[in-house]
Order: structure tokens, then C-alpha cells, then sequence
């Protein structure tokens, strides 16, 4: 005979589709839940199972999950049946973990038999593929999980928030009990509306503080402003202490009825006229949360009536403070959601313009490094063939292009390799105690000539008895010596660079600095942010035709961080920049 496993939490749901099944001549067995479904069927496995989904101690997407990941069960079709998570995505997330079918309640009875019994045959044919489920948990299964769980959760919030607002209370006033939002303000309703509906004289509220293990006066009717500051600083009780009688109500948890106070050793007295009390315990599913005392000036005053419908009122207000504590949990977590979503999507947003922009930068580099590479190799492939076939009169500049040009590609080749060094750590640095202005001076005395040739004037202004700093001598004259290249490079003929060291204050500290400056055509405004990126060219760079592939300054930037040091430049268009490696003191 076929064997059904049904799995459903609510009773009369599993009742009605076992009878159905029976009827039509099949064996069932139930489970209220996932875990005792997984635990049955490990035993004896079903034909089918049927679950629903929104269930106590293993939900049925979880229940699918696991199903699929037994290798003894998930060739077993699973089937949801389902009046909770109706959603099309609900439906998508079952189908992705294995699920067959995807039943939503109500379903018209023979429809419903015929469905299953459909879904059984196909998989007695094998016309079900089986599905492929990974042992281990995936993000975009958490993420579909934790959507459907907490939207449905929200629904379940808003359902109950619904139920508690529509609740018939004692008192008809006591409605009001489901909309006010703060603990003392429920509080403070529902005493007064007792005192005067019962006509009672006074009324106290003590709230419980879990961690103490104490009760504090929250709110009271009957007393003046005066005195009710009064009770608030002398009236605090222990959990189980008997004085006052509310710790003791506290710990009991059972109403407590003082026919006459005054015969009573524990009653701490509050107002001379009063002769009589009731204490109820105000306490929600397991959690104490308070005790409320009605006081009268009549001896006898409360019966047993009183204390059942008091009772009946308090666990309201106790239902009314957990649903305000829950609206403002909700309230929280929907704000910091929110947050959490603003984050996040600027986060993504900032992701996605990084991306782009590294893309063209990626772009832009490739058609620079094309550039950079495919001219020299041209201009050598072109001057090798004058040299076989030219003038011979000429062969002397032939061999002077076939040079440069080789000069060129060596230069790319190099910044390539000294950026990935630098990246994979490759380069180690050895700081040491130097003289800043005798690395000046050997770098004017090395670039002298060039400078000359393209008809610039050089010009030093060195710092006298100028501290030692801190740097490694061969990276540093790499950095200089390629800033002042630079500077070369974009300054027409007849301007000038000069060269200068100082010591400079900033963040609190003392740094030796050395400047390149140049009376170039300066640093376009738009390309000033980008000028350390890798692969970076500037606007007047590529204008220029300057040869070059944006690596020079990324590579500066990167030894000098090496350093624990810092380059910055300032620069104005039309009139020069001026680049400057701040080191620290040795």
C-alpha cells in the first residue's frame, strides 16, 4: 500500500488530509513538524511527503533541504501544501530545492488527490529529474531563505498586531490598551480606567527589573504629585521579599486578596483610609513583568469575582506592554533595515563606479601600452630596413632612432615589472640614515645634460645643516629622479625646473621634504584626482605625445608609502606644478 508522510503543525490540517488520503485507500503517517518528519522517515521511509511550510522546530524549506540532501530520501517526491507562503517566490524557492509540486490551501479535494497521485506516477517513471543539492549552504539560498522567512515573519507581525487591536477587552475602554505605545502611558490607562469603572480609590503599578530581581513604582492613581515622588523612592521591593506583599505576589505568582490591611503584619501603609488591597501578578506567557495593587477604603472591598476579572485585565495590559515592546522592536529593526539597505546600496553604488571606472582605466591603459608598444616596434622595424637598404651617409642616425626606440620599450617594459615587484613584495626596502641634499645633488649632476639639451634652466634650493631622514637611497633617487623626468618632459623649451629641500610641520610631527618644480603647463583640474592611479594618463600627457604609460607616478606613490612617507603636488594651469616627497627624520 502507498505511504503518505504528512507534516503540518496545525491539527485540524493534518486531520482533514489524512482523512482524505484514507479515504482514497492510502497508509498515512503524521509529523507536527520537520525534525519529526526527518526522524520517521529515517526509520521507515514514505512513498511521498507532504508538507506545509510555517512550522515549530524545523520549517518545511529547511525540511526540503535536508530531504534532498539524504541520498536514502530524495528520490522520495516531496510535495508543499501550503496556505502560508502563497508568494510566486515562495513557489521559485520550494521547485529550486527539489520540491515537486508547489500545492497552495485550499485545493478542491479531488483536485488535490489527483495532483498527488500525478506527482507519484511521473516519479515511479522517472520523469522527475532528481535534483542536484549541494551539502553545504550557499549565499543565494540563505539570501531566498531569509527573504521568504522574514517577509513572511513581517506578515505573521502585522497578523498579530491585527488580532491584538481587534481583542474584545473587560472593559470596553481598555480598547485603547492596543494603540498607546509606551509601557507607563498602558499602564497609566488601564489603572485609571479600573478606578474609576470599579470604583476604586487607589491604584499602583511596580514594574520588575529582570537583572535586579527587584520592583520599582512605575505609575500610580489616588496620590498628589508630591507624594507620588515620595512612594517612587521609598516603595522598592525584592522578588519574594513579604514586606509590601509585592515581592511576594511576585514570586507567587498568584493574586493575593487583604480583606483589612490593618490586620495584616506585611501591609506597609500607603494612606490612612485604606482598608483594603488586591495584588495581581502581571505576567506575559513566562515573563513577569510587574505587579499592579487596587487599593479601596472599604474593608472587604475585592471578591473572587474581582480578582478573576482583574486578572483578565492585567494579563491584557501585560499582552498590551509585550505588543509595545515588540512594535518598538519592530520599529528598530525596520529603521536600522533601513540603514542596513542605504549602506548597502551605497556601498554597491561606490562598487560599481570603482568597477567602471577600473574598467576604463583598464581600457585606457591598453590602448596606451598598445600605443606605447607598436610605435617603437614599428619605428625599429622600419629603421632595420634603412640600415639593409638606406643611404649609408645615413646609417649613423638609423642606429640613433633604432636606440631611442629601443630605450622607449626598455623604459615600459621596466615600470611594468617595478609596479608588479612592488605588489607582490618582491622589492625590499632598506631604510637607512641619508643625506637628502647629496641625493639632490648627484640627481641634478645625472640629469644636467638633458635638461640642457631641451633648452630648460635648472635651479637648486637646498636647506643648510638639513636633517638625516629615513629611506632607502637607490628607491628614493628612482622617485626623484622620476618626478624630475617628469618635469622635463612637460615644460616647453626655455622654462625651468628647480629642485628644493626643506624640513615642514604637519599632523604633529617634523618631516624633511624634497620638491620638484617645473613651469610646465600644469595639471588639469579633472585629472588632478586620478593623477597616482595606475595606468592613469592625464589629458596634457596624452595631448602631448609624450611617451609614457601612466605607471610612473603610481610607482612613486607606492615607494614612498613603502617609506611610511607621503607625496603630494599642487599645481596651476598655465603656470606649473611642483611635486613634493615628504620623509621622516632618521
Amino acid at each position: 500500500m502507498t505511504r503518505f508522510l504528512i507534516v503540518d503543525d496545525h491539527e485540524q490540517s493534518l486531520y482533514m488530509l489524512g482523512a482524505l488520503l484514507t479515504g482514497h485507500g492510502y497508509e498515512v503517517e503524521t509529523a507536527v513538524h520537520g525534525r519529526e518528519a526527518l526522524d520517521k522517515a529515517a526509520i521507515t521511509p514514505p512513498d511521498m511527503l507532504i508538507s506545509d511550510i510555517l512550522m515549530p522546530v524545523m520549517d518545511g524549506f529547511t525540511l526540503c533541504r535536508h530531504w534532498m540532501q539524504d541520498e536514502r530520501l530524495k528520490h522520495i517526491p516531496f510535495v508543499f501544501y501550503t496556505a502560508t507562503y502563497v508568494d510566486k517566490k515562495d513557489e521559485e524557492l520550494a521547485l529550486s530545492l527539489g520540491a515537486a509540486r508547489f500545492i497552495i490551501k485550499p485545493t478542491d479535494p479531488a483536485l488535490l488527490v489527483s495532483l498527488l497521485e500525478e506527482v507519484f506516477e511521473k516519479y515511479q517513471h522517472g520523469r522527475f529529474p532528481l535534483p542536484e543539492v549541494t551539502l553545504k549552504e550557499n549565499p543565494l539560498f540563505l539570501e531566498k531563505y531569509s527573504s521568504r522567512v522574514v517577509h513572511k515573519l513581517e506578515d505573521k507581525i502585522r497578523q498579530l498586531e491585527q488580532t491584538n487591536r481587534s481583542l474584545k477587552t473587560l472593559y470596553r475602554a481598555s480598547t485603547n490598551l492596543a494603540v498607546i505605545k509606551s509601557q507607563r502611558a498602558l499602564v497609566s490607562h488601564a489603572l485609571h480606567t479600573v478606578v474609576k469603572a470599579m470604583e476604586y480609590q487607589y491604584a499602583n503599578y511596580f514594574a520588575f527589573d529582570q537583572t535586579e530581581k527587584t520592583f520599582r513604582l512605575l505609575e500610580a492613581v489616588g496620590y498628589s504629585g508630591q507624594e507620588f515622588v515620595r512612594l517612587k523612592q521609598e516603595l522598592v521591593f525584592t522578588l519574594g521579599e513579604e514586606v509590601g506583599l509585592v515581592g511576594l505576589v511576585g514570586q507567587t505568582r498568584k493574586p493575593l486578596i487583604l480583606v483589612d490591611v490593618t490586620k495584616d503584619s506585611r501591609w506597609i501603609p500607603l494612606q490612612a483610609a485604606i482598608r483594603s488591597a488586591l495584588f495581581v501578578p502581571v505576567v506575559y506567557e513566562s515573563q513577569l513583568l510587574g505587579v499592579v495593587s487596587f487599593l479601596s477604603v472599604k474593608s472587604g472591598a475585592f471578591s473572587k469575582e474581582d480578582t478573576h476579572s482583574l486578572t483578565i485585565l492585567t494579563n491584557n495590559v501585560a499582552i498590551a506592554i509585550e505588543n509595545a515592546r515588540l512594535y518598538t522592536a519592530q520599529q528598530q529593526y525596520n529603521r536600522q533595515l533601513q540603514e542596513e539597505v542605504e549602506v548597502r546600496t551605497a556601498e554597491l553604488q561606490a562598487a560599481l563606479e570603482l568597477a567602471q571606472a577600473a574598467e576604463r582605466l583598464k581600457s585606457q591603459f591598453v590602448s596606451d601600452v598598445n600605443h606605447e608598444l607598436r610605435s617603437p616596434l614599428s619605428n625599429i622595424k622600419l629603421y632595420l630596413s634603412l640600415l639593409e637598404q638606406g643611404r649609408a651617409e645615413k646609417q649613423a642616425h638609423y642606429l640613433a632612432v633604432l636606440h631611442e626606440e629601443t630605450n622607449r620599450l626598455q623604459r615600459l617594459i621596466e615600470d611594468m615589472l617595478d609596479l608588479s615587484q612592488l605588489d607582490v613584495g618582491d622589492i625590499d626596502v632598506d631604510l637607512k640614515s641619508i643625506n637628502l641634499n647629496v641625493l639632490i645633488g648627484t640627481l641634478i649632476s645625472d640629469w644636467g645634460d638633458l635638461v640642457a639639451d631641451k633648452g630648460l634652466s635648472l635651479t637648486h634650493d637646498l636647506a643648510e645643516r638639513l636633517p638625516a631622514c629615513l629611506a632607502d637611497p637607490q628607491l628614493l633617487f628612482q622617485v626623484l629622479g622620476n618626478l624630475t623626468v617628469n618635469a622635463i618632459n612637460y615644460t616647453p623649451s626655455g622654462g625651468m625646473i628647480t629642485l628644493k629641500t626643506e624640513t615642514a610641520v604637519a599632523e604633529g610631527q617634523t618631516w624633511v621634504t624634497a620638491s620638484i618644480s617645473d613651469t610646465g603647463p600644469g595639471i588639469p583640474e579633472e585629472d588632478r584626482p586620478h593623477i597616482f592611479e595606475r595606468f592613469y594618463r592625464g589629458t596634457v600627457g596624452r595631448d602631448s605625445g609624450t611617451a609614457g604609460t601612466g605607471l610612473g607616478l603610481a610607482i612613486c606613490e607606492e615607494i614612498i608609502a613603502r617609506h611610511n612617507g607621503r607625496i603630494t603636488f599642487t599645481s596651476e594651469s598655465g603656470v606649473g606644478s611642483t611635486f613634493t616627497v615628504w620623509l621622516h627624520l632618521a
